[in-house]
């Protein structure tokens, strides 16, 4: 079976700019949650609401989102950020992010993560996604796609 991709200079430069937005995408995604993880302290917060955002490509995600108001610094933020970094942590099913909310009821007091260097972008789960891989990943291989291009036509 022979898979044909785009052809000429300017289906190959497209190939092309689409992995090194890929890559760069991810890489600056895999910066900003690291910096997240690496430099946050803490602070106390009040949860105000939550909900999950439901989103279909290839099939359904579900996001998690609790909002939240904090203070830092001596000024109030509000976020919704469970997860750090740029790219969210999603889940297959509805039930698997409800339960990633679980502890998280409107009223209750928890502890706020805050960067820093990005106080406004506060997240309560210290934890990394391995999405920015993944887009490096998805990138590189257009990449390379683009230079068998390149070779073969």
């Amino acid at each position: 079976m022979k898979i044909s991709g785009p052809s000429g200079r300017l289906g190959i430069a497209l190939t092309l700019v689409i992995g090194l937005a890929s890559i760069g995408f991810g890489a600056y995604s895999y910066t900003t949650q690291s910096a997240a993880l690496d430099s946050a302290t803490t602070v106390e917060g009040t949860i105000t609401s939550t909900s999950i955002e439901e989103s279909s490509g290839r099939g359904a995600s579900y996001t998690p989102r609790a909002t939240f108001d904090y203070t830092y610094r001596g000024e109030t933020y509000t976020s919704s950020k469970v997860y750090p970094g740029t790219l969210s942590k999603d889940f297959d099913t509805e039930r698997a992010a409800s339960a990633e909310l679980e502890g998280y009821e409107p009223g209750t007091t928890v502890t706020v993560y805050v960067p820093t260097d990005s106080p406004g972008a506060g997240y309560l789960e210290p934890e990394s996604t391995n999405k920015p891989f993944i887009l490096v990943g998805v990138g590189a291989l257009f990449v390379v796609g683009a230079g068998r291009l390149v070779l073969t036509g």
